[in-house]
C-alpha cells in the first residue's frame, strides 16, 4: 500500500532556506514542500487558502515573534504539525515554542538528516526535541513543574526576543524596528531583564547576551 504524500509549508525570510529544503527533501517519496510564506502575515493568509500536514517554522521573521505566530496558528490549525527550525539556540527556546504549540525544534546548523528524521516523526504523531529537554517538556505536559535551568527561565517571551537581539549585538532603534515595538518598551524591557537576571548595569546585560546568544552559554540558577 502507497503511503500518502505528506505537504509541507516552510515559513522563513530568507528564499534559500526555502530552495534549500525543497531540495533537501526532493528524494522524499511521501513528502513534498507545497507552500512557502516570508513572513507571518503571510503564513497566516497562506494557510487559510491551503491545507498542510506540517509547517517548518523560523522563529525570526521580519513582521512576526515566531513563537507568537506559532500560538496563532495552534489555535487557528490545530491539527497542523509544527517544526521550528531555527538558528536561535534550542536550549534557550525549545520549551517555549513546545508550550506555544511546536511539536519539535531543528536547529539549522544540525545535520540535515536529523531535520529529515525530525520531520518524519513528528509527522508519525511524536515530538522531536533533545533528550533532556523533550524529557522535560513531557513533564510538563504531565502536570508536573520540572526546576528551572538557568535564571533566563525567568524571562517572558518577549523579554527573549529582546535579549537575544541584544546578544546579536543590536542597539535600541534596531530592536525597536525589529520588534515593531517603541524605543521606550524596549528600554523598560532592558530595565526588567536586568532585574530578573540580577544583573548591574547595561554593560553587564549586553556581556551576559552576547555569552548567551553567540556562544551558547547559559547562565546557571541560582540556588
Amino acid at each position: 500500500m502507497t503511503s500518502p504524500v505528506r505537504s509541507i509549508v516552510v515559513i522563513d525570510d530568507h528564499p534559500i532556506i526555502h530552495d534549500g529544503l525543497k531540495t533537501l527533501l526532493a528524494s522524499e517519496e511521501t513528502l513534498s514542500v507545497d507552500g512557502s510564506a516570508a513572513s507571518g502575515s503571510e503564513a497566516m493568509h497562506m494557510l487559510e487558502e491551503n491545507s498542510f500536514d506540517l509547517a517548518i517554522v523560523d522563529l525570526s521573521l521580519g513582521d512576526s515573534d515566531g513563537t507568537y505566530l506559532i500560538q496563532r496558528i495552534t489555535v487557528k490549525f490545530p491539527n497542523l504539525r509544527i517544526l521550528v527550525y531555527s538558528m536561535s539556540e534550542e536550549r534557550l527556546f525549545a520549551e517555549r515554542v513546545a508550550a506555544a504549540g511546536a511539536s519539535g525544534y531543528v536547529m539549522k546548523t544540525s545535520d540535515p538528516a536529523l531535520l529529515k528524521a525530525a520531520i518524519h516523526a513528528i509527522l508519525d504523531g511524536e515530538i522531536f526535541f533533545p533528550p533532556t529537554i523533550k524529557k522535560r517538556i513531557l513533564k510538563k505536559r504531565s502536570g508536573k513543574s520540572p526546576a528551572p535551568q538557568s535564571t533566563l527561565d525567568n524571562l517572558s517571551n518577549r523579554e527573549i526576543d529582546v535579549f537575544k537581539l541584544i546578544g546579536q549585538g543590536a542597539n535600541s532603534a534596531t530592536i525597536s524596528g525589529q520588534l515593531n515595538i517603541t524605543r521606550n518598551t524596549v528600554d523598560t524591557h532592558r530595565i526588567n531583564i536586568k532585574k530578573k537576571l540580577d544583573l548591574p548595569s547595561g554593560k553587564a546585560l549586553d556581556r551576559m547576551a552576547y555569552e548567551v546568544i553567540i556562544k551558547g552559554k547559559l547562565p546557571k540558577k541560582k540556588a
